[in-house]
């Protein structure tokens, strides 16, 4: 039976918007990263990694590449250099990109890494001009690294990641006019979508995925809110559907309203047929009657 008190809440949003290349030709991305790039912490990378959401999200007229590398450095002289990497071979060869994605920067903040910390800017600006410089002159939009939680098996250094790191990123993109996608902030209070402290979850590729989509999207709605529905196909699962224009926004469930209620994503995979975005839900996940749901937008700060 569905749940009888289905409820959907909606969030304001503030939207933003990179250049696209026009017609039907398909638009390559490559996800430039260490190991949250990659998808350690879930599975099954080629699914659930934020690269391979994001190109759930985007459809068939984009594909999506994941040059993430376990372990990469931004710093040349990093004990995990990317620039040593096959992956950065590989994303500086064709397919060219069109757009690129770079999230680096947790790893450099290793005590046996940060002793080299007066370089990051540095090599981040020589690492974005190694990618501005091909023939496809793609767009680059970069990435703070999502916040540490805390201690952490890869000696990850939170402060390090939050104060010196994550600065110098978005006054790399303020100086040199590239579009930064804040992770440190949007993804802050998050931590049960980074079990080990480090890296995402199942649910925290979704939310990834969704700024990211925003990012390059913007606001296709031109301002509408997105409006949640829900179908049952009669298969034993609730399909939530919302205009495709919205794929940026997750759908949250909570048991009941409160003042210590906790919203959860409901699903960690989206679908998007280019009119509308689907999240397959079985009808026994709800915990009861009284489910509630929202669609959320993370590209905001908020809850």
């Amino acid at each position: 039976m569905i749940p009888s008190r289905l409820t959907c809440f909606l969030t304001a949003f503030l939207l933003f918007k990179v250049c696209l290349p026009n017609g039907n030709a398909t638009v390559v991305v490559s996800c430039v990263g260490d190991s949250i790039t990659a998808g350690v912490g879930v599975a099954n990378p080629s699914i659930d990694s934020y690269p391979a959401k994001l190109q759930q999200l985007l459809g068939t007229n984009y594909s999506v590449l994941n040059y993430g590398v376990s372990g990469a450095t931004l710093l040349i002289a990093g004990d995990t250099s990317y620039w040593n990497t096959s992956a950065y071979i590989a994303s500086h060869n064709p397919p060219l990109p069109n757009i690129v994605i770079i999230m680096l920067g947790s790893n450099d903040s290793k005590p046996q890494n940060w002793q080299y910390g007066t370089n990051f800017y540095n090599n981040y600006q020589r690492l974005l001009i190694t990618y501005t410089n091909l023939s496809s002159k793609p767009q680059v939009l970069i990435c703070t690294p999502p916040p540490c939680f805390g201690p952490n098996s890869p000696l990850i250094n939170p402060g390090i990641v939050a104060t010196n790191i994550s600065p110098l990123i978005r006054q790399l993109g303020t100086n040199l006019n590239h579009q930064v996608i804040d992770m440190q902030l949007l993804l802050a209070g998050h931590g049960e979508w980074f079990p080990d402290n480090v890296h995402p979850n199942e649910p925290g590729t979704s939310v990834m995925a969704a700024i990211v989509y925003t990012a390059l999207l913007g606001d296709t709605l031109n301002g509408v809110i997105p409006s949640l529905t829900m179908s049952t196909p009669g298969n034993g699962n609730v399909v939530f559907n919302w205009p495709a224009g919205g794929a940026g926004w997750v759908v949250q469930t909570t048991p009941l309203l409160g003042g210590t209620n906790s919203w959860t994503i409901v699903s960690s995979r989206i679908t998007n047929d280019q009119t509308t975005a689907h999240v397959t839900v079985p009808l026994a996940a709800f915990t009861g009657s009284s489910d509630l749901f929202r669609l959320w937008n993370p590209s905001i700060q908020g809850p």
